[in-house]
């Protein structure tokens, strides 16, 4: 469990985009005593009233640049493909001494756009790899953080005291912060997170023209665990895992070419009888998995 830093306290955060992570990470930085106020924007008025019911804020700004202006730190905690917009918001609202962070699931492009909008090198790329499939800041809470990684992705541009705060910030709230470059954060989500969110999207996907049989012969409430397994993270925002697959096509392309090729493989196997070729098929990637994750 990484050591907590209560000492760590900014005097004022900005939080744009009102929902679970972001909320979550305002819940977990009030319980350490990370931070001493809140002002938050979401383009849904319902999302900002509820931050400040639930005690994520303690005001909701009318506009982004009024959430930004006199902050100390500014979380970008809204989908990946709205980030730009915000930053150019941002370029015109934040003080010169305060730190930018996002929690984006990809990083390469969006700490370009920052380091050619925002003067300083206060940006700093971060995805702290905690949460699940919820949406919603109503689905926020503080602990989802404790013991997890945080990538933090500088720019060339990073100035030291911006990558301190950032990485002070997620340590005060209970991650380890690993620095890594973005380009090479994009090339591991892609095959971590993006391409197996890829696959359980297709897999409930595939089953669409089954639907009529399985809720003629079986209960909703009761699928397999194996359907429920493979299928969890296909509960996840599709709007959120659309702007990240786009914005991260250069590395997640290749993948769903294997993941096509693999699935090609299987069938040919299957259509052919050949048991010898499909246990080799199944073999190997059985053999990936226990490398890959150590079970």
């Amino acid at each position: 469990m990484p050591v907590l830093q209560p000492s760590f306290s900014v005097q004022r955060l900005a939080l744009l985009g009102v929902g679970y992570i972001g909320g979550s990470a305002v819940l977990a930085a009030r319980r350490a005593g990370a931070v001493r106020e809140v002002v938050g924007f979401d383009p849904s008025p319902a999302a900002g009233r509820a931050g400040v019911r639930l005690g994520v804020l303690d005001s909701v700004a009318e506009t982004p640049q009024a959430a930004i202006a006199g902050a100390d730190l500014v979380l970008l905690a809204a989908p990946v493909r709205s980030l730009d917009n915000l930053l150019r918001l941002a370029a015109d609202a934040v003080a010169p001494t305060a730190t930018v962070i996002d929690v984006g699931s990809v990083k390469a492009e969006v700490v370009a756009t920052a380091e050619t909008l925002l003067t300083g090198g206060r940006f700093v790329g971060c995805h702290p790899m905690a949460g699940a499939e919820f949406s919603g800041v109503e689905a926020a809470k503080a602990d989802i953080f404790a013991g997890r990684v945080c990538f933090v992705c500088p720019g060339r541009r990073s100035c030291t005291s911006a990558v301190t705060m950032a990485e002070d910030f997620w340590r005060a709230i209970g991650c380890q912060a690993v620095t890594i470059d973005p380009e090479t954060h994009d090339r591991l989500m892609a095959a971590q997170s993006h391409l197996p969110h890829v696959a359980s999207f297709a897999l409930a996907g595939a089953l669409i023209p089954s639907l009529s049989f399985l809720d003629a012969t079986t209960k909703a409430a009761s699928p397999t665990t194996s359907l429920r397994d493979t299928t969890r993270i296909a509960a996840s925002g599709p709007a959120v895992w659309r702007d990240i697959l786009l914005a991260n096509t250069k590395h997640v392309l290749p993948l769903i070419d294997d993941l096509q090729a693999t699935v090609t493989e299987i069938r040919q196997a299957v259509a052919s009888g050949d048991g010898q070729a499909l246990e080799e098929i199944l073999t190997r990637a059985q053999a990936c998995r226990k490398r890959l994750v150590g079970e």
